[in-house]
């Protein structure tokens, strides 16, 4: 991951952290990876105790501010700790590849 992803990633960590202070905050795909192109999304899976549909809105308009602020799309995946660890998709390719490669915040 390059610095300004760093960066970008730290500020974006924060800002959930105020809002939702036990979140794990994982970036994982090209970004992370160090492998994306220039038009390459940013993206982060947040984790956290309970879904709570206020707090997910929250999430994203952070992802939208910081993401225009910085001119990269930054994509979302959002999962309660249950379905994270337990649930169907916690065998799913996508958590597969985010526990793999994702890089905690």
């Amino acid at each position: 991951m390059n610095l300004k992803d760093k960066q970008i990633l730290e500020e974006f960590s924060k800002q959930v952290h105020h809002v939702v202070p036990n979140a794990r905050i994982i970036a994982f795909g090209s970004r992370s990876r160090g492998d994306n192109i220039e038009e390459s999304d940013f993206d982060i899976c947040i984790v956290y105790d309970r879904i709570n549909y206020e707090f997910n809105d929250i999430i994203r308009n952070i992802a939208w501010e910081i993401g225009f602020e910085n001119e990269r799309v930054i994509t979302t995946t959002i999962f309660d700790e249950y379905q994270f660890e337990y649930g169907p998709m916690s065998e799913s390719n996508l958590v597969e590849n985010i526990r793999l490669e994702g890089m905690s915040a």
